[in-house]
């Protein structure tokens, strides 16, 4: 067993290893004129002219075009409809650097497998190829704060399309970076049924000072000024706690149990014996879970 948790902690630590080279210095060095996460929100709008919204619900691909702070950005959905219009609608966000974006929605959801729901997929934000969410939405804070607030947009945009033409009642999902956001949405906007983040938390501040510390990598700010501009726990405890339906991998390194689990507390926290990258593979028990909790909301 041993042996087993230290080769799946070796695979995290490898991918974690590669991100941690490639982070640009200027993430830090930009905290202090970063504006706030509201106001890159605030400014942060769907094209309407250039995004065919009245699409969004059928099956398939969709480009949305947002309008932001740091310009154009172009992003997509990928949408899988359900048979019944009146079904609940699963909104999934994809991890970190995940490429396609649509890779671990698609393992999580086989498209052979019928769904008594719809589900989404959105892409967010500066991940349109494998370098750019670091390369670029790594560049500052307020890039950071750019790939949320676009996502957000998305979401809202995507659930906002469904409930119109009949969906029940929108649960948000994601792994990892997704996971965060999902909280966020929810924090944000208060309009879901349920919240499943896994592999996550929302202190994305807490995973950077870890990877740090794991490769001995100095850092600009200190451990409370990271705090201060990338955790976002004030957006999750916004959740009603009867909401939020969490998960966490047992060896994970990116979101260490240790570190991540208490802020859960209220919640019913669910582990598996996985590490972040591994987990990916295994993709069983984390089905499981988001099929047990929209059996709760009253999906057969």
């Amino acid at each position: 067993m041993n042996f087993r948790r230290t080769m799946i902690q070796q695979l995290d630590k490898a991918v974690l290893y590669s991100l941690n080279r490639r982070v640009p210095d200027s993430l830090e060095s930009s905290a202090a004129e970063a504006p706030t996460l509201e106001d890159v929100l605030a400014k942060t709008e769907v094209d309407t002219r250039q995004t065919a919204v009245y699409q969004l619900t059928a099956p398939g691909e969709h480009p949305i075009i947002l309008q932001s702070p740091m310009g154009e950005v172009c992003c997509r959905a990928k949408v899988r409809p359900a048979i019944d219009p009146h079904a609940p609608l699963l909104l999934f966000h994809h991890g970190f650097n995940e490429y396609p974006y649509t890779s671990s929605w698609r393992r999580l959801f086989p498209q052979a497998v019928p769904l008594p729901f719809h589900t989404a997929c959105v892409q967010a934000p500066f991940h349109t190829s494998w370098l750019e969410p670091v390369e670029k939405g790594f560049t500052s804070v307020q890039s950071v704060y750019q790939i949320f607030a676009g996502s957000l947009r998305l979401m809202e945009l995507v659930q906002q399309q469904f409930e119109a033409e009949g969906a029940a009642y929108t649960a948000a999902a994601g792994v990892s970076w997704g996971g965060i956001t999902s909280m966020m949405y929810e924090g944000v906007l208060r309009q879901t049924r349920a919240v499943i983040p896994m592999l996550s938390s929302p202190n994305l501040a807490q995973v950077i000072w870890d990877i740090s510390e794991m490769f001995n990598r100095p850092m600009q700010l200190t451990q409370t000024e990271l705090q201060t501009y990338l955790d976002f726990t004030t957006y999750y405890q916004q959740c009603a706690p009867d909401r939020v339906f969490p998960l966490l991998g047992e060896s994970d390194l990116f979101f260490r149990m240790e570190n991540h689990a208490e802020l859960f507390a209220e919640r019913p926290l669910v582990t598996i014996p996985a590490g972040h990258i591994s987990a990916m593979w295994h993709t069983a028990s984390m089905r499981d879970h988001v099929l047990s909790v929209l059996h709760q909301l009253g999906v057969s």
